[in-house]
């Protein structure tokens, strides 16, 4: 519920015809004031009680004062012409006072604007605490001003020129578009739930997004060029070639690999942690004896495991390594692990453990953790072998186990 910001200087409440618009549209406006208007035919009808036309400079502007909880509190119902007569202002008077009295307006409920709404998702949400960053920071960087309006205020219009500059070069819309449009009706929804709103997002037109492109940027049937590309990396700077090294030989999202501390990992027994994977829950995981070795010859002057120069803080999320013409990014590295695998003929649920994925049926979650050491080793050779370091011969055969 908006309270209605007036100058200080408002003169005295003159009557006047607030019934048909032609009769509001003479009244004039009143540069350095606000002049209060009033009908007095209308004080029978005890839902019209109360409503005002505020005239100021430039605009006209509807508003119920009424005495609510021992108070006199002013309600800004909305703008004239939009709400052409006192009747349509009245109709809105109605919505608002049955929504003060179940306590379901905004100042009750604390939800003004979207941004409102989507804390108050947040606050009663499971989601982990990296998603509802994301949320965030997704807002700042592209929806502030939309989440800063009243949501009484927005319409589907508005809404639909906020997603608009998020296409591609041909028009279609983009991922980024499809995030931003799964937040806005997650706000709207919260919002229609606890303040019992129209939710104006549901209007939105449902569009086809291109599919991601999952395919690595060279011939996964010729030798793989990754082993290269993380040996040149790694002679300019050992920590970050060794981080895509750990990426490529654990399958796990570079968040999870960049964020390893020395107590995540035990090296005797040749495991890691994982303190939050992307579901929210804790993982541990088996690691290959290549990749335990890789760990061996780090320095340990931080408790990050791949810390930046100043060691207080780890590296930052890597981008992509390039050499001869090809390239590989973090995603590749999951791809690669996972390709190597199934041409292992591995079980699709020790790859998803490995991965660190999310459990997709019943058996998965009473799963107690099938992946092995054995497991981590076999796929390790599998990509080596891939990138042409040891011949095919040399490859751990798995086939009949579990």
């Amino acid at each position: 519920m908006s309270s209605l910001n007036v100058a200080e200087d408002v003169a005295e409440m003159p009557n006047q015809n607030l019934t048909t618009r032609p009769a509001i549209a003479k009244i004039k406006h009143a540069p350095g004031n606000t002049i209060m208007y009033s009908d007095p035919s209308v004080k029978p009808d005890p839902d019209a009680r109360g409503i005002r036309l505020a005239v100021g400079a430039t605009k006209k502007t509807w508003v119920l004062s009424k005495r609510i909880d021992g108070k006199v509190r002013s309600v800004t119902l909305g703008a004239w012409p939009d709400l052409p007569t006192v009747y349509a202002a009245r109709d809105v008077a109605k919505e608002k006072m049955e929504a003060i009295t179940t306590r379901t307006d905004d100042r009750s409920t604390g939800i003004h604007t979207l941004r409102n709404a989507m804390d108050s998702h947040i606050e009663q949400s499971d989601a982990s605490e990296r998603t509802k960053t994301y949320y965030r920071e997704q807002i700042e960087r592209h929806l502030a001003k939309l989440f800063d309006r009243p949501i009484d205020e927005l319409t589907l219009p508005d809404l639909e020129r906020a997603l608009a500059p998020y296409v591609d070069g041909n028009g279609k819309p983009t991922s980024t578009q499809q995030h931003l449009r799964q937040i806005i009706g997650t706000a709207f929804k919260r919002a229609s739930v606890v303040r019992r709103i129209p939710n104006v997002a549901d209007a939105l037109k449902k569009v086809k997004y291109r599919a991601r492109n999952n395919k690595v940027k060279f011939d996964v049937d010729e030798a793989w060029p990754a082993l290269d590309l993380i040996y040149a990396k790694k002679a300019h700077n050992l920590i970050i070639g060794t981080a895509w090294e750990v990426m490529l030989f654990t399958g796990l999202r570079a968040k999870n690999v960049t964020e390893l501390r020395w107590a995540d990992i035990d090296l005797d027994s040749a495991r890691l942690r994982v303190a939050e994977l992307k579901n929210g829950t804790e993982g541990a995981f088996p690691i290959a004896d290549r990749v335990v070795a890789a760990l061996r010859a780090l320095p340990r002057h931080s408790e990050w495991v791949f810390p930046q120069h100043d060691t207080e803080k780890h590296i930052f999320h890597p981008q992509q390594l390039k050499g001869d013409g090809v390239r590989m990014t973090p995603h590749d590295a999951r791809r690669l692990f996972t390709t190597a695998a199934r041409r292992l003929r591995l079980p699709s649920y020790i790859i998803d453990q490995l991965r660190g994925d999310m459990e997709k049926g019943v058996q998965d979650l009473y799963d107690q953790g099938s992946m092995s050491h054995k497991d981590a080793n076999a796929i390790a050779k599998q990509i080596e072998v891939e990138c042409g370091s040891v011949p095919s011969s040399n490859v751990v055969q798995i086939g009949g186990r579990r």
